[in-house]
């Protein structure tokens, strides 16, 4: 359904609001940056590919290119292979203001046109971490706006960040619209049907949207503080849970040095007794006849005193073998089990420490 973008304003002015940024491809208005004069809010209006508005070539126009991303908003970590497709939502009920279709195909010509992500290879390693961030925010915010028809999007440098209507994710870069800085803009966005469908509520609604995602923001501001300062307290348990630890594997480490000494020396009586049973076989070895008898029967005695000496002794290195280890297995697993949970700690903290000085700095 092509619309005229100059009757659209005149709606828009009308209604007590001015456009600020126009974002276009193949020539056509995707998203319009509006400004509500009465509240100073900034929003943003979103049109879908079933609405062609073609765009005048003003200044305040810039060409979107998609930014490969997952529609949960995940960023991925491989850029190899074919990019993930995004297509416009077209689920829009048609809204009839007075204007007839000549293009018929302009949606699928606009969809095609979103094919060409933008690999996240071009952008720096800064951008992309910032986006992974942003991201990760709308996937908290989205629960916000989850049954309103109004959805959010965050600015930053010259990507866009948007929550659609079905609640997924998408991206876009702004070819010549950038800041050297790290500002963030949170916009209220709407879709051209719910901007016709509000006009008289719309200023308002946008404001109670805004306030609203303000007050989740403050509220969790607290709460995370409260949590943080609750991990703090920890800081004694988790010395005294350190200590405990390395307590244990003290322990561990002198009952396996005690049980390798047993172990040893169970071995060096082993030796013996199969030292003796060398010698008892080396002197009876050339006796024969009826003497030779009896000296077997001797021999049989003492050899079977020997092997029952020796089986007590093999029992007693079993046993020591299996609580040696036992305890390393205990003393391994405490090992490797703290030095994950303190590696990964580390990680973390130092990863709060870093945020703790970025917010020194707002």
């Amino acid at each position: 359904m092509p619309l005229s973008l100059h009757k659209l304003e005149k709606i828009i002015t009308k209604h007590g609001l001015l456009i600020r940024k126009i974002y276009t491809i193949d020539n056509y208005c995707v998203y319009i940056e509006l400004l509500c004069v009465n509240t100073a809010d900034v929003c943003m209006l979103y049109i879908p590919s079933k609405y062609e508005i073609k765009s005048r070539g003003d200044d305040i126009e810039y060409k979107l290119s998609y930014i490969d991303i997952n529609e949960d908003g995940n960023i991925p970590e491989q850029y190899a292979g074919v990019p993930d497709n995004f297509e416009l939502e077209n689920s829009y009920n048609e809204v009839d203001i007075g204007l007839d279709s000549s293009h018929k195909n302009m949606e699928g010509q606009l969809e095609e046109s979103y094919n060409h992500p933008v690999s996240l290879k071009d952008m720096s390693k800064n951008d992309n971490n910032h986006l992974r961030e942003i991201f990760r925010q709308l996937r908290r915010l989205k629960f916000c706006v989850k049954n309103l028809k109004y959805k959010l999007c965050i600015t930053y440098k010259g990507y866009l960040c948007c929550i659609r209507r079905d609640d997924t994710f998408e991206c876009f870069h702004a070819q010549g619209l950038g800041h050297v800085d790290d500002t963030r803009s949170l916009l209220v966005t709407f879709d051209i049907e719910t901007f016709y469908s509000k006009m008289e509520s719309l200023t308002e609604d946008i404001r109670t949207v805004r306030e609203g995602i303000y007050k989740v923001l403050d509220k969790n501001q607290v709460k995370h503080t409260g949590n943080l300062y609750k991990i703090l307290e920890y800081k004694t348990t988790l010395i005294t849970a350190s200590e405990i630890c390395l307590v244990k594997k003290k322990q561990y480490t002198a009952g396996i040095t005690k049980l390798e000494i047993m172990l040893g020396k169970l071995s060096e009586s082993e030796g013996v007794v199969f030292s003796k049973l060398d010698e008892i076989d080396e002197s009876y070895r050339n006796d024969r006849g009826l003497k030779g008898l009896h000296k077997d029967i001797e021999k049989s005695h003492l050899v079977s005193k020997h092997e029952q000496e020796l089986s007590t002794i093999t029992g007693a290195k079993q046993e020591v073998i299996s609580n040696i280890i036992e305890l390393k297995l205990k003393r391994e697993t405490i090992s490797l089990k703290l030095d994950k949970i303190f590696f990964d700690n580390t990680v973390m903290l130092d990863a709060i420490l870093k945020n703790f000085e970025l917010l020194s700095k707002i």
